[in-house]
């Protein structure tokens, strides 16, 4: 064999390695497609700002997006067939999950579904009551809005149903009454057209659904976790990526993706996604094994699914836990059975000192049970006040307020939505508690010894007195720090049961006190039951919180609504401070993102009819809030420059031409687009302050307008 032969096949052996190290795994990439469910639009901003920005490249996978000019229909199909296939879809992965495709849900974009009904504003459908007998336009698979529909006592039957052709031109020309549709988009055509509308979301009658999701299969799951992980997490960088740089991501949409949508409609969806997805609030991709079993019961309820589905396996865990269930089950036996042998001894020792615990938990249950009792009487009376109130406004359909009430519907239904959904929340906890619960708990305190018995009661006494809600955050500092100072005690193992009962009873806080708890054989049992006894009084602070909260809501909105009989004949003194703070607490969900400064100089009141010049106020405020898009700076000043109140009521918005100064108080002059106003509120303003002696005017500023109110002090 010659010289020349061995070089030959040396580099031949050579080059067969190199091109084995280069096209292993570590220096290549993975092919994965992605199934959207519609056109290419903002709606799936995460994936493209994921895929441009090179998030997807750098944890070694090749991604093809794939959009859907037909919907959901077929792409379950599509992803379980073989691995490297995701998709994105909505709740409907529940149900494919019952009819037995392995789908696996990876993250919830959504929080919040924006599936919703439009009705035109000036139809003679007013409430949803009246959709009986109409013509309805609803989308296949939004099952929250049939949801809503028949709780609000309306079956399927009960409409008549047309074809969707995903056309708003339907609503528009009257071919229907009713067209179902998402508030990202639809609502965007609607208002481009003029169109005066009106749209109800499930959420106000508390089915909350989750919005789009992106999903995989078992086999994906279970043969490549390390890509499936990879997936999910460059796929929500992206969508952090994407909320936090909006306009920039609409360019990419409509310069690479598609142009079937223009830009500003594009950017009007970012904006209206903003607070469905709450990228701020939420962690991205977070979702609650809660929510997705009240979707299950809301499936439930229409007969599609039935009750108590075993998710199991549905809901994806990005960092599982390893299964240690046969060491505790082994440890389990061994320890109940020397607990049964020295209960026999202790029992004898200590019975009367069991009868005098049974008969304080005898006594302190039938406490909570009054409370439980006298909870549900006053979660009964707000749900009849806000029957009431929705009974009072069919009534005032003709009255000036109305106008008022109908731009805070979504705000007050939120506001009272809210207390109520955590009242009945936690009063479903208390009822579980009393009812199935506490008598297991009776027992359980009964088996302990007098040394374990002092333990329960140091950290339920603990527990109870301090109950904290902690971040996620400081929640794992204080495991961590909880994991290194117990290093040598095998029960506090960082992510075992006994560290999280520690932290969530809030025995932590015992400080050198709680090695003496961990050193009993019971201590699992101790902080088990303190934790299920602290649930309790924490859902009875939650409705004592949120009693108060619906209470102070509707409070403002009786002091609005009802007038005093002695001014309803002319002028009398008005509380111009209380006036306004009342009209603020009904606009708070519209100020969440307004900087309101308040300069009161003066408590003095001024002369006038208090129901007129609440609708002063209200006009000012509505104009400034608009000017300022919802977003900027309110300044209210309330001064007394003898012989007069002045109100001043400054905003950051765009400001008022030079040119039309000298008109904004005429009637019927405005700036607004069509059908959003007529150009009488600036012109009703000057007539009600003209009426009280005063005068209204516009005054100079830096930015924005400042309108002046002069009114004759008391």
């Amino acid at each position: 064999m010659g010289w020349g032969t061995v070089s030959k096949r040396c580099y031949y052996v050579f080059s067969v390695c190199v091109m084995f190290i280069f096209c292993s795994p570590i220096f290549g990439t993975e092919k994965v497609t992605l199934h959207l469910k519609w056109f290419h639009q903002f709606q799936f901003a995460g994936y493209y700002a994921a895929l441009e920005k090179g998030y997807y490249k750098d944890l070694g996978l090749d991604v093809e997006i794939f959009e859907s000019t037909i919907g959901i229909k077929g792409i379950h199909e599509k992803v379980i067939q073989s691995p490297g296939h995701y998709g994105v879809g909505s709740n409907e992965l529940i149900q494919e999950r019952y009819a037995g495709k392995p789908v696996v849900v990876l993250a919830v974009i959504f929080q919040h579904s924006p599936s919703v009904l439009f009705f035109k504003k000036t139809s003679n459908i007013q409430s949803i009551h009246d959709l009986a007998g109409k013509r309805v336009m609803l989308t296949p698979r939004m099952d929250e809005i049939v949801a809503y529909l028949k709780k609000e006592g309306i079956e399927l039957k009960d409409l008549q149903l047309i074809e969707h052709k995903f056309d708003p031109n339907d609503l528009i020309t009257g071919k229907v009454d009713a067209f179902s549709g998402y508030a990202t988009t639809q609502a965007y055509d609607f208002k481009k057209a003029g169109f005066p509308f009106v749209e109800y979301s499930p959420r106000v009658a508390g089915i909350d659904f989750y919005g789009d999701n992106f999903f995989t299969s078992e086999i994906e799951v279970r043969e490549h976790p390390d890509r499936v992980k990879a997936f999910r997490e460059a796929s929500l960088r992206g969508w952090q990526y994407a909320m936090s740089h909006e306009e920039e991501i609409v360019d990419l949409i409509y310069e690479k993706y598609s142009k079937r949508n223009s830009k500003e409609r594009l950017l009007f969806e970012a904006k209206q996604m903003t607070p469905l997805i709450q990228p701020v609030l939420v962690e991205m991709g977070y979702m609650n094994p809660g929510r997705w079993k009240h979707i299950n019961d809301v499936y439930a309820d229409l007969g599609m699914l039935p009750k108590n589905m075993n998710l199991r396996g549905f809901i994806y865990d990005p960092n599982p836990q390893t299964n240690y269930d046969w060491i505790y089950y082994s440890f389990g036996v061994v320890v109940s059975i020397f607990i049964v042998v020295w209960l026999v001894q202790w029992r004898r020792l200590e019975k009367q000192y069991s009868e005098n615990l049974k008969k304080q938990v005898e006594v302190r249950t039938e406490e909570l049970k009054n409370s439980n009792e006298y909870l549900q009487v006053l979660n009964q009376s707000l749900l009849n006040t806000l029957k009431e109130l929705t009974e009072a406004q069919d009534r005032l359909l003709s009255s000036e307020k109305l106008a008022v009430l109908g731009q805070l519907a979504a705000g007050m239904a939120h506001e009272l939505n809210t207390p109520l959904g955590a009242i009945v929340s936690s009063n479903q906890s208390l009822a579980d508690f009393l009812n199935n619960k506490i008598n297991k708990i009776v027992e359980t305190i009964l088996g302990f010894s007098k040394e374990d018995s002092v333990r329960f009661n140091k950290v339920l006494e603990e527990s109870i007195k301090n109950q904290t809600f902690l971040e996620g955050k400081a929640e794992r500092l204080i495991k961590k720090d909880l994991a290194s100072k117990y290093s040598s005690t095998l029960k506090m193992d960082l992510y075992g049961k006994h560290m999280q009962l520690v932290v969530e009873t809030g025995a932590y806080r015992l400080g050198d006190e709680l090695s003496q708890i961990l050193e009993s054989e019971n201590s699992l049992t101790i902080l088990e039951t303190v934790a299920t006894i602290s649930a309790a009084y924490r859902s009875n602070q939650i409705i004592s919180v949120a009693s108060e909260k619906a209470t102070h809501v509707i409070r403002a909105l009786k002091s609005y609504l009802v007038t005093d009989k002695d001014i309803l004949s002319g002028n009398t003194v008005v509380d111009v401070i209380f006036e306004i703070e009342t009209i603020l607490s009904l606009y708070h969900y519209n100020l969440s993102k307004v900087n309101i400064i308040k300069s009161y100089s003066t408590d003095k009141k001024c002369k006038g009819n208090r129901d007129k010049l609440n609708q002063v106020w209200i006009n000012l405020l509505n104009n400034a809030l608009q000017a300022m898009s919802y977003a900027g700076t309110l300044e209210i000043k309330i001064q007394w420059i003898e012989p007069w109140i002045k109100v001043s009521i400054i905003d950051s918005g765009t400001g008022i031409p030079d040119k039309i100064k000298d008109k904004i108080f005429d009637p019927f002059f405005t700036t607004k687009p069509d059908g959003e106003g007529m150009g009488l509120g600036l012109d009703i303003c000057k007539k009600i302050v003209l009426q009280t002696g005063g005068k209204i005017e516009l005054e100079d500023v830096l930015n924005g307008a400042c309108f002046a109110v002069w009114l004759p002090a008391e």
